[in-house]
């Protein structure tokens, strides 16, 4: 008796069991790897963010005009009326389209509450050319908290009305992510000159 060529059904059966199997862990591992991509594309977003904005603060209090200039003092912050948080103070750091007009502004960080996050705002002010505001432009979006202190004489404040600038002025903030729930950050910039 001759036995013809083939497959059995049982090892047809085995063949797509493993195939099956095969395909499913390839396509798990396929899967991890787009969230991890995500996860990392969204979280570079938000320290390119964090990045930006310490960057400028940083830059701009490096730059803080240390005598005050008329009748509001070097630096101000606290909370608003309506119980957000702001920072204003001098500085010779100027926007680039700004340079040509004069070398000091009174630059204004302001919080918004909007749809449910927090959005800070910044503002800048000519103060040599006698100029109106700037319009207020979104500078970080979907915060979660935002908090500035004030260190001075060995202690921190939340809000800071003196006529001398403090000794460091510290950020923290956490931001929305899409993945991870928030990511905190947070800097302190020692101001030179500052005594508190």
């Amino acid at each position: 008796m001759r036995r013809s060529g083939g497959f059995t059904l049982i090892e047809v059966m085995l063949a797509v069991l493993i195939g099956g199997l095969l395909l499913s862990s390839i396509y798990g591992v396929f899967g991890a790897v787009s969230a991890a991509r995500d996860r990392l594309e969204d979280e570079g977003i938000l320290y390119h963010q964090a990045r930006i904005f310490f960057d400028r603060v940083g830059g701009e209090l490096s730059s803080m005009r240390m005598t005050a200039l008329g009748d509001r003092s070097v630096l101000e912050g606290g909370t608003t009326v309506q119980g957000t948080v702001y920072l204003e103070f001098n500085t010779e750091l100027v926007s680039p389209l700004q340079r040509q007009r004069g070398g000091l502004s009174r630059v204004r960080y302001e919080l918004r509450q909007e749809e449910g996050s927090l959005t800070l705002y910044r503002s800048e002010e000519m103060l040599l050319a006698n100029l109106a505001a700037s319009e207020p432009l979104v500078f970080i979006s979907g915060l979660k908290t935002f908090g500035i202190r004030y260190y001075a004489a060995g202690q921190w404040h939340t809000s800071w009305t003196s006529n001398q600038p403090p000794q460091m002025v510290e950020f923290q903030f956490e931001v929305d992510s899409a993945h991870d729930g928030s990511v905190p950050f947070r800097s302190s910039f020692v101001l030179t000159g500052g005594r508190g």
